[in-house]
């Protein structure tokens, strides 16, 4: 039963929560997307079956006045009423759900420049790692321990300003990403932020997150455009650590 609850009430990515609350419920942007979803393929295949049963010809029955015939136009089928509906109705719920999509989309196209940010972080994708490089004016907080290196005695230590795999970012902060590619494309994707953006070689692309609007935690980090061989291995994590 959780499985069900699970796909029905899907949570929405943390940055969609300004824009329609959090699921479960009927507010929620995930939720729409699927509810609508669910009910327009329920009419359509309703639909369909309803003609498959009404309209099958059978063995022996006369042919019908409005039975197809090579090179004639049924005129006899024709139902204005129905062609507005199928037409008009699909265009509303088109409308709405791109209505919807937008502020979520226009908010994460709106990228802040660095003098707007509190932390610019240098994202580099390269086969089949992340790279993390932070500002060299960046005073790395001593509670930032995650994505340390161990020392001989097994204590990790504080964050280096490159790291691999592993970003370490604070709480309660405008985080923006510079992200590159040095062989082939990628995508980097913060799976439960709901952050996802290609990194193209030779161009540089961009992305943000407003880590107030987001609980302290590990978070993780995939490729989503397939990069060779290695690609499924190709994974980061991210934690927004409270000063």
């Amino acid at each position: 039963m959780s499985l069900l609850e699970d796909i029905i009430f899907s949570d929405n990515p943390s940055i969609w929560h300004d824009f329609g609350g959090t699921s479960p419920g009927y507010a929620g942007i995930t939720w729409q997307m699927m509810i609508w979803s669910i009910i327009t393929g329920l009419l359509v295949f309703v639909w369909m079956g309803y003609n498959l049963i009404m309209f099958k010809h059978k063995e022996g029955d006369p042919e019908h006045k409005d039975a197809l015939k090579a090179g004639v136009f049924p005129h006899e089928r024709g139902n204005p009423r129905i062609e507005i509906t199928w037409t008009v109705a699909p265009l509303i719920l088109v409308i709405w759900l791109t209505y919807i999509s937008l502020a979520p989309l226009d908010y994460m196209w709106d990228v802040p420049d660095e003098e707007e940010t509190d932390l610019v972080v240098e994202v580099t994708a390269v086969q089949w790692q992340w790279i993390f490089t932070l500002p060299d004016d960046y005073v790395i907080p001593e509670g930032f321990t995650s994505c340390g290196k161990f020392n001989e005695t097994g204590v990790r230590q504080q964050n280096m300003r490159t790291t691999y795999d592993c970003l370490e970012i604070p709480h309660g902060g405008i985080i923006r990403f510079n992200i590159n590619a040095e062989d082939v494309l990628h995508a980097f994707y913060i799976v439960e932020i709901g952050v996802k953006q290609d990194a193209v070689p030779g161009i540089q692309t961009l992305s943000w997150i407003d880590t107030s609007n987001v609980k302290p935690g590990l978070y993780n980090i995939y490729c989503t455009e397939y990069c060779g061989n290695e690609h499924s291995k190709m994974l980061a994590e991210v934690y927004i650590t409270e000063n």
